[in-house]
């Protein structure tokens, strides 16, 4: 609620562009916002109305920020349709009245998206009356379900490609629902349940894919995995887990699935996802090759196509690496999937004489990283330090990239297991055991 309040509290700004608009043209530039904001692919920029305490975590800035930037999209719905309170003021009613409405507003069309649409209805059609108890009622329900769909700092894998996936389909869902809501001026329950019905396939549909891209991939049972855990730890209802679990298990042809998407936007959605997450390990192997060719097939898109949109993903990792949550890991180690930690011992192992070569001629880095193998605690100056140095060496050696993630750090237990240390500076070697023979003797 104090985020919806932060963006509603924000005055209005001059229509972006003449009114009328038709619906299509209000749906053009929702997609607009969409991309320019991150929510197509399941995430937020950091946003101004976002406020947090210094030690908040990343998963918990991640999701404040995730939040702020669905209100705001809804709130560009509201504008673009010309609703009374997110326009520049026509009355005499106070700026606060008027924010108080707004944040009403924004809070119904969630609590819609979650389910309570009928319950939501009048908080819509007049969010200037009284509502206490069912204000705080809907915003609990909000909360609980985009706490637990968006995997903040307790997930086992926030940013595997199918949690940011579903993630963008609950923005889209909620965007339809406010383009929606603001054209009619109410809030309609059958109109919310048939969105939230497409809403149900379309994840459906999402799993089918990323199973059937796991079955070409080299690890695809790692990842199938991996997926198991992020549908597990949403804690869905047992209607929607049961349908993504035997989507995941028993996922069609991809044709099939192509066949049931409606609409440019959620055809290059299917498109987008899916090269997300083949290039989620930033290489592409000839499994993933052979799919990604077989879908734009199945979609009708040409070679020269896949690849603007491969390069518009990749640009988008580049340009928004700490809001994209790709690679960014839970709170403890113990959470990471298999399939990341084993893909990362890998490649250590491929590189391992190399990596240990360049470590050796740091100097500090390697008397740092023995300081840690040896069970003590590296301060944040000197985890700093770490980061930085690895960061440093990744330019010659690809495999250590990843410690230049959000988050990367946390790997560094599987580095520290896999580097011989026996063969560190002598300064921090173990004396060797005294002879018994000679202690005897002495």
């Amino acid at each position: 609620m104090a985020v919806l309040g932060a963006v509603a509290a924000e005055r209005p700004p001059p229509p972006p562009v003449p009114r009328p608009l038709s619906l299509d043209e209000r749906r053009a530039l929702i997609e607009t916002g969409l991309y320019d904001s991150g929510l197509a692919y399941g995430t937020g920029a950091a946003d101004r109305a976002v406020e947090l305490p210094p030690d908040a975590g990343p998963g918990a800035r991640a999701f404040a920020q995730f939040v702020a930037g669905l209100a705001r999209l809804c709130a560009l719905a509201a504008a673009l349709a010309d609703a009374e309170h997110f326009v520049p003021p026509r009355d005499e009613l106070p700026h606060h009245a008027r924010a108080q409405a707004r944040r009403l507003q924004l809070l119904a069309l969630l609590a819609a998206s979650a389910g309570e649409a009928r319950a939501a209805a009048p908080l819509f059609h007049d969010p200037l009356g009284e509502h206490g108890a069912l204000v705080h009622r809907l915003a609990g329900k909000v909360a609980l379900r985009l706490s637990r769909r968006y995997l903040a700092d307790g997930g086992p894998f926030e940013g595997l490609p199918l949690h940011n996936g579903l993630c963008a389909i609950e923005v889209r869902t909620c965007a339809t629902l406010a383009l929606a809501a603001f054209e009619r001026k109410r809030l309609s329950s059958a109109a919310a349940h048939l969105t939230g019905r497409a809403a149900l396939d379309w994840r459906a549909g999402l799993v089918e894919l990323f199973a059937d891209l796991a079955l070409a991939q080299e690890r695809g049972a790692e990842v199938k995995k991996s997926m198991e855990q992020v549908i597990r730890s949403q804690r869905l209802p047992a209607k929607e887990a049961r349908r993504l679990r035997r989507a995941l298990s028993h996922p069609r042809p991809v044709e099939e699935v192509v066949a049931g998407l409606r609409g440019q936007p959620h055809r290059r959605f299917a498109l987008e996802q899916v090269l997300l997450a083949a290039l989620v390990d930033q290489r592409f192997d000839a499994g993933e090759v052979a799919f990604v060719a077989r879908l734009g097939q199945a979609l009708g898109v040409d070679a020269d196509e896949v690849r603007r949109v491969e390069t518009a993903v990749t640009s988008f990792y580049a340009r928004h690496g700490e809001a994209l949550a790709a690679l960014r890991l839970a709170a403890e180690p113990e959470g990471l999937p298999h399939a990341l930690t084993t893909r990362l011992e890998e490649l250590v192992t491929d590189n391992l004489d190399r990596t240990w070569q360049e470590i050796r001629k740091t100097g500090e880095l390697a008397e740092l990283l023995a300081k840690a193998a040896a069970g003590n605690t590296l301060d944040d100056a000197e985890r700093k330090k770490v980061r930085a140095q690895l960061i440093d060496l990744a330019k010659t050696i690809p495999a250590l990239a990843i410690f230049a993630a959000p988050g990367g750090m946390l790997l560094l237990p599987i580095l520290l297991k896999l580097l011989p240390f026996n063969l560190l500076p002598s300064s921090f070697a173990d004396p060797p055991p005294a002879d018994p023979v000679q202690k005897s003797g002495s």
